[in-house]
């Protein structure tokens, strides 16, 4: 469709929409508006007929309340004085002629008199409402159905007839609904001692009584009123279109489905034939079961009538509209197209690459088409320098692109990008040239190549696929250390680091980078500076444990030198061994502490009880404190567990920041070590109220080869290698210290129990 005809086609859409839309919202807003009014109105009239509903209830009620406090009805009731309260009732029937039902009932719901029969013994509950007012000794109103056998009883049973209509001709058929709907107020008597000696029952009957729907329509002109019991209408002043009231014809099911869930019904319904705007709410008897309902209502045909007229308004004046909107299309079209097409010509040949054009369209006006040819010229303009800037930054990313290239090709690590299928997309120079477990050589193209496929074989790769696999699912970041073996025989301690790639939307990880370096040399020369430092603790504690071997070896002398030189008796010599013999073993021990401690062991995770280890260890310094007046206390948690570690190297962390605490104390003081869980941490926490640590160096106690002590009294390395141990526990060493007061250190280890777990616990390290 050309560009003109889509014109005049829109210009005329734009024309009639809103003038259609117009129609629709005038006549929605017209009726919605008489509809809400309409409804609003229903539910005044709804309350007003319950009020009249109620009426007559209340002034049974009223009136009986008197009655109940009366002394002489009381003691009738008392004495079972049939006649006086049958006459009583007669007497009441006259000032209020409408009430049906009339009954004195006993504590025990048996009637003593009635006012339709001379009858009494009978049981009367009315649904259980006699008891229930009772019981509460309270009086109450409730609407309930009252059986037939009751009616006839009470002489009703043939004003309660309603006979049903046939639904097809409308025509009369035999009396089928011969229960009755009754309006029922039970109210206890009292005796002086507030005990309940009967009831007085009143009931008036709804079923062909217009006294409500009568008495509606007299307070509010034209209201429209129905009472129905279960889907039959008993009472109403609605007429059918042959001037007759509806009593006996049915309620519609989709209102009584509305109503059998206790929320009325509001909206439009068919009764007798002809259409209401109705307002229908449930009546429930005394156990809160739907027993029928109140129905109000007003005729629809007047808010058709009005709708109609509105349409027919509105349907002229847009035929009108039209016929004037199609001229008035057709001009601006002419005018809007002419220079358009020339524009177009131009587009053309910008299209086949020939920048160097103007549009020809005269540019001086102020409309929105010179706007659009100065534009064009503007936009040829801009592509001609667009056109420039692009090839000076397509040279500028190449030069990038390679720039990255060289930085990652230059870096001295072995770097795959890992996509989710375990495919490499990404891999630089030393990757392929120096990394010991990769199978690619030199140059070779590893592309879409299966990582895990192309790592040499072995145990340690089913334990990187699983890591692997957990930074896609998780997207957090981890490290490991493996000894892998390579083909040649060779093992060599491989670090390496797996983090995610991450979209911009911040979702799940699109790739992984795996990025390994050889750490066999870095891990020699670090077991080299541990053991040099395992080697200071020992000389540290080597001063106290000579001092100990010394006194009892000087013993041991002694009494050599007695058997030697002195003539001793069997009793006495026996003596000297066994001095002798105690002060071997004292040296025995002490040696054997000492041996414990210094050798030497490959790094393992064994399952080691904290407390126990402690205890071990605080003999090593029993003799470095024994001269001082130094208490070293252990407060160790109870029932902790046994926890996954390199037992030897925890004893040295341990060792180290015990001895730093001798030292910082000189000749007296204390020093404190205790165990406890603090969440998901197993705590070991050496304090002791020394010198302390100026704040000034607490930032630097753990730099290697930092040092306040004097030359030869220390390496500088014991808190480094401390917290080296500790960050590949994946744990964590704070400290506290003030001047003056001491200080305190705190190693946080993660609570790991079983072998099972201690790759996903401590993250890989071994």
């Amino acid at each position: 469709m050309k560009i003109g005809n889509k014109l005049i086609f829109s210009f005329l859409l734009v024309t009639l929409l809103p003038t259609i839309l117009l129609a629709f919202l005038t006549t929605a807003l017209i009726s919605g508006s008489k509809k809400e009014d309409a409804q609003e109105t229903l539910n005044h009239n709804l309350k007003a007929a319950w009020m009249q509903y109620y009426a007559r209830a209340y002034q049974m009620q009223y009136g009986m309340l008197q009655a109940s406090a009366e002394g002489f009805i009381k003691k009738a009731i008392a004495d079972r004085d049939k006649q006086l309260l049958r006459g009583q009732m007669k007497a009441w029937k006259r000032h209020r002629p409408y009430v049906d039902i009339w009954d004195v009932v006993d504590s025990n719901a048996m009637t003593i008199a009635s006012l339709n029969s001379d009858r009494s013994g009978v049981h009367l509950s009315f649904n259980g409402l006699v008891e229930k007012s009772i019981e509460k000794k309270a009086s109450f109103i409730s609407t309930e159905i009252v059986p037939y056998d009751v009616l006839r009883l009470e002489g009703i049973a043939e004003k309660a007839k309603v006979s049903t209509y046939d639904k097809k001709d409308g025509s009369a058929v035999k009396p089928e609904l011969i229960e009755g709907m009754v309006q029922l107020v039970v109210t206890p008597v009292l005796d002086g001692k507030n005990s309940v000696i009967g009831a007085i029952i009143t009931g008036d009957i709804i079923n062909n009584d217009p006294s409500v729907p009568d008495a509606l329509a007299d307070s509010i002109p034209g209201s429209l009123v129905t009472i129905a019991m279960g889907d039959t209408q008993i009472s109403t002043n609605v007429m059918d279109g042959n001037g007759k009231k509806t009593i006996g014809q049915s309620i519609p099911k989709s209102v009584l489905d509305e109503i059998g869930t206790k929320r009325g019904f509001r909206g439009e319904t068919s009764i007798a034939g002809r259409y209401y705007i109705a307002a229908f709410d449930p009546i429930l008897n005394n156990d809160g079961k739907v027993i029928g309902s109140l129905f109000v209502g007003i005729p629809r045909e007047g808010f058709l009538e009005l709708k109609y007229k509105n349409i027919k308004a509105v349907a002229t004046i847009a035929l009108v509209g039209l016929f004037i909107a199609t001229g008035v299309a057709s001009f601006i079209t002419y005018m809007i197209t002419r220079p358009i097409k020339a524009l177009t010509k131009k587009a053309q040949l910008v299209s086949t690459g020939n920048l160097n054009i103007r549009t020809g369209v005269p540019g001086a006006g102020k409309d929105e088409l010179a706007d659009l040819a100065r534009t064009f010229d503007i936009m040829v303009k801009n592509l001609r320098e667009n056109e420039d800037r692009i090839r000076v930054g397509q040279d500028k990313l190449r030069q990038q692109k390679n720039l990255i290239e060289s930085i990652i090709n230059s870096l001295p690590y072995c770097i795959y990008v890992i996509e989710r299928n375990l495919g490499i997309v990404v891999w630089n120079r030393h990757a392929s040239q120096a990394c010991p477990v990769c199978k690619c050589s030199a140059g070779e193209n590893c592309y879409s190549i299966n990582f895990m496929a192309h790592l040499s074989s072995g145990e340690w790769k089913y334990k990187l696929e699983k890591v692997i696999l957990g930074v896609f699912e998780t997207g957090e970041a981890r490290q490991l250390e493996q000894k892998v073996t390579l083909p040649d025989g060779r093992t060599v301690i491989l670090r390496t680091s797996i983090f995610p790639i991450r979209s911009g939307n911040g979702g799940q990880a699109d790739y992984v980078v795996w990025m390994a370096e050889d750490v066999t040399k870095d891990k020699e020369i670090e077991a080299g500076i541990i053991s040099s430092e395992k080697l200071a603790a020992i000389g540290q504690l080597a001063a106290g444990i000579a001092h100990e071997v010394n006194n009892p070896l000087g013993g041991i002398l002694n009494c050599l030198y007695n058997f030697k030189n002195k003539k001793l008796t069997d009793e006495r010599k026996y003596e000297y061994l066994d001095f002798m013999e105690e002060g071997i073993k004292r040296v025995q021990n002490i040696v054997r502490q000492l041996l414990d401690f210094s050798q030497q062991h490959e790094p393992e995770l064994t399952l080691t009880d904290i407390n126990g280890m402690i205890e071990g260890i605080i003999p090593l310094f029993i003799h470095s404190i024994k001269d001082k007046d130094i208490r070293l206390v252990r407060n160790l948690g109870q029932g902790l567990p046994s926890i996954l570690v390199d037992r030897h190297q925890i004893e040295q962390i341990l060792v180290n920041l015990i001895l730093n605490a001798v030292q910082a104390l000189g000749d007296e003081g204390l020093i404190e070590v205790s165990t406890r869980f603090e969440g998901k941490w197993y705590c070991i926490i050496v304090s002791d109220n020394g010198c302390g640590i100026p704040p000034e160096n607490l930032s630097k106690i753990f730099d290697p080869f930092f040092t306040t002590k004097g030359v030869g009294m220390g390496t500088g390395l014991g808190l480094s290698v401390s917290r080296g141990i500790i960050e590949r526990h994946r744990g964590k060493i704070d400290v506290e210290s003030k001047v003056g007061a001491g200080t305190v250190f705190k190693v946080s280890l993660p609570i790991v129990t079983s072998k099972e777990n201690s790759w996903q616990g401590l993250q890989g390290y071994l």
